[in-house]
């Protein structure tokens, strides 16, 4: 396009601003090109094909033109501005301020705002000081360990007790009554319940201690307000309730013989290795901890611009990952009392974070030259299939479809690394 005026000014780091103007040459050329093109396609009513008046075309399709003539000269001008100023945009331009007449023919102007990746140099990012808090893992803490496992295996056996107390396990039938009517929602058969750890509301659980087994009771709950079902948010439910069976946990003993049912040779081999186990949980908490750190310093040190585009971006991805983790448990955002833009408001600083170290980690690489070779990526894909039990073909399809999300993912840890090796690291036991 030839004779396009362009002025170019800044915003602020993240958004450039162009004025545009197209000469009247370009835009009567459009025009015809338009109008020749509908005269073409056009079928009208007393006439042959292409054979339309132009003067009747140009009345009829008025609208249609303007708007063919706009769809086609804007973007090509902005994309040759664009060009020739070597700026690469990161998301749809905004336009503006859009002057043109199309009864009197004359230049297009108009005013169009790009998003761009900021320009800056990433400082002071070697020998940053950073805190490794580790814990040393001694007997206690393999003793801990092994009374959770105790614990997970434990078997729900028939209680001898005839009454329930707040360590015990019940088998339950309930109904629940709002103004005297049963509650569709709230009715339940042969339902196991921990007393001392209930997923339900509590008031109803401690309402069945002291219940005999075979007995009923009326038991009276107080929804919060905040409940996440609005319909019985703040409201008083009758429960009537029939304890049906009273169970609790027998613990196995902790001995060769529950050793071996977990897979080990002996009490000693299974302490060994949950000793080892604990030992890399240790290790893996304090390297989150130093990345976590390396994070922080890193956006201390360079407080760099975000674009608005990439936030709302990372927040479409943050959201997507909490819906997908709530359906899994058959929940959505409004059960948990909270509407989807209440959840971008809170999550939002977390984005802004996350992309803002993004930008910085990524011309960190740049500086440094780090990258991910074929290699690395073929080395990450045999490690992938020996961990998981997916099949091979469908782990290479997987890395393939979405080869530059892992890339981008393996060059952030190899800057980690980077920036690690060149930290100084001090070294402190945590307790």
């Amino acid at each position: 396009m030839e004779n396009l005026k362009a002025e170019m000014s800044k915003k602020n780091e993240c958004e450039l601003v162009f004025k545009i103007e197209i000469p009247q040459a370009e835009v009567e050329k459009e025009i015809e090109l338009a109008y020749n093109k509908i005269q073409k396609e056009a079928v009208l009513p007393g006439f042959r094909k292409g054979k339309a008046p132009p003067t009747f075309l140009r009345e009829k399709f008025k609208s249609r033109c303007q708007e063919a003539v706009l769809e086609s000269l804007l973007p090509g001008a902005l994309s040759q501005v664009l060009r020739e100023k070597g700026i690469d945009p990161i998301a749809p331009a905004k336009i503006s301020d859009l002057k043109f007449d199309f009864d009197k023919p004359g230049p297009i102007s108009f005013q169009a705002m790009v998003e761009v990746i900021p320009h800056f140099e990433p400082r002071d990012y070697k020998k940053l000081k950073i805190r490794k808090e580790t814990k040393v893992v001694g007997d206690s803490e393999v003793g801990e360990s092994l009374k959770e496992l105790q614990k997970r295996n434990a078997q729900l056996v028939v209680s001898r007790n005839e009454v329930v107390d707040k360590k015990s396990y019940v088998v339950i039938d309930y109904q629940g009554f709002g103004n005297g009517k049963p509650v569709k929602d709230l009715r339940g058969e042969n339902q196991l319940i921990s007393v001392e750890n209930p997923i339900f509301l509590p008031e109803f659980s401690e309402g069945l201690i002291g219940m005999e087994r075979d007995r009923e009771k009326d038991i009276e709950v107080n929804f919060p307000d905040n409940y996440f079902n609005k319909e019985l948010a703040g409201k008083k439910i009758l429960f009537k309730a029939k304890v049906k069976e009273i169970k609790e946990r027998r613990l196995p003993e902790i001995d060769d013989t529950f050793a071996q049912e977990l897979g080990a040779k002996s009490l000693k081999e299974l302490k060994d290795k949950l000793r080892e186990n604990l030992i890399k949980l240790e290790e893996h908490r304090a390297d989150e901890a130093m990345r976590e750190q390396v994070v922080d310093r890193l956006i201390e040190n360079n407080p760099v611009a975000v674009p608005n585009s990439l936030v709302e971006r990372q927040l479409d991805y943050l959201m997507s990952k909490m819906k997908g983790y709530l359906q899994s448990r058959g929940l959505s955002s409004e059960d948990i009392g909270a509407d989807e833009e209440v959840l971008r408001k809170k999550y939002r600083n977390l984005a802004e974070k996350q992309v803002r170290s993004a930008l910085i980690f990524t011309k960190i690489a740049e500086k440094e030259n780090i990258k991910v070779d074929s290699k690395e990526i073929e080395k990450e894909i045999e490690e992938t299939v020996k961990s998981t039990k997916e099949k091979e073909e469908e782990i290479k399809r997987y890395f393939y479809e979405n080869i530059d999300q892992i890339t981008s993912r393996m060059r952030e840890n190899k800057v980690f690394d980077f920036l690690i090796e060149n930290a100084k690291i001090i070294k402190e036991k945590r307790k």
